[in-house]
C-alpha cells in the first residue's frame, strides 16, 4: 500500500488470527503469499491505516516480535465471535475495523470507505452479491454486550447478533466501486484456495500492499 494512504483517526484495526486452521493444515497467518508472510503484510497494511492495531490470537508467543497489541480470547471455544469480543474489549476506540487474518487482498479504498461511514451505527458490514462479509466489517464496542448475551445462548453465529444491533449493510453495488473484483473477500480456507490466490497474483500482478 502506498505510504500516502492516510490513517483513520477514530477507528482501530483488529486482526483475527486465533483460528486453529484445521482445514488448512497449518497456521494460515504465517503462510507466504507472493513474497511475503501473510500476517506481516496485513500488519503493515493496518499500521498505515490505523493508529492502533490489535491482533487476537490463541498463540500470543508467535506475535511477540510485532509492534502490535496482542490479546487472547476472553471467552474460549466460540470461534470468530470470541475473537471479535476480545478485540473490541481490548480496544480504546469506540469503532473498530475487524478482519480475518486469512484475507490476503484487503483493498484500502474499501476499508477507508467503511471507516468513513461511521456515525452512530453499531455495525457496518459490506455485502458481496447477497452474502454478508462479517469478517471484513466495522464494529462498535456497543456490540460487546450483545455478543456476550448471544454466547450465553450457545449460538456462536456472528450474523445472529445483527438482529439486536443498529446495522448498516453496504450494498454490493457500492462495494464494487471501491473493490470491483471483490478481492478483499478472497480467503484461504484450504490448500486449493492457495492455488486461486497464486493465480490472482500472477494474473493481476497484485500484492497486499498495492
Amino acid at each position: 500500500m502506498n505510504p500516502a494512504h492516510s490513517r483513520m483517526a477514530e477507528v482501530n484495526g483488529i486482526i483475527l488470527a486465533g483460528g486453529q486452521s484445521l482445514r488448512f493444515g497449518e497456521d494460515k497467518a504465517f503462510v507466504k503469499v507472493g513474497d511475503s508472510i501473510l500476517i506481516e503484510s496485513l500488519i503493515c497494511f493496518f499500521e498505515q491505516l490505523f493508529d492502533d492495531v490489535i491482533v487476537v490470537t490463541n498463540y500470543p508467543e508467535k506475535y511477540s516480535k510485532y509492534p502490535v497489541k496482542v490479546v487472547v480470547d476472553q471467552i474460549k471455544g466460540v470461534g470468530p465471535l470470541g475473537g471479535i469480543h476480545a478485540g473490541l474489549s481490548a480496544s480504546n476506540s469506540e469503532h473498530n475495523f475487524v478482519m480475518a487474518c486469512d484475507m490476503p487482498f484487503p483493498r484500502p479504498k474499501l476499508v477507508k470507505y467503511l471507516g468513513a461511514r461511521v456515525k452512530g451505527q453499531e455495525v457496518i458490514i459490506p455485502k458481496r452479491e447477497e452474502k454478508l462479509e462479517p469478517l471484513f466489517a466495522v464494529y462498535s464496542k456497543k456490540c460487546i454486550k450483545a455478543i456476550e448475551k448471544q454466547i450465553q445462548t450457545g449460538n456462536y453465529k456472528i450474523q445472529e447478533i445483527f438482529n439486536n444491533l443498529d446495522v448498516e449493510f453496504v450494498d454490493s453495488e457500492i462495494v464494487k466501486k471501491y473493490d470491483p473484483g471483490f478481492l478483499s473477500f478472497l480467503n484461504l480456507n484450504s490448500k486449493k484456495d492457495m492455488e486461486k490466490i497464486d493465480k490472482c497474483l500472477k494474473r493481476q500482478k497484485l500484492n497486499v500492499s498495492a
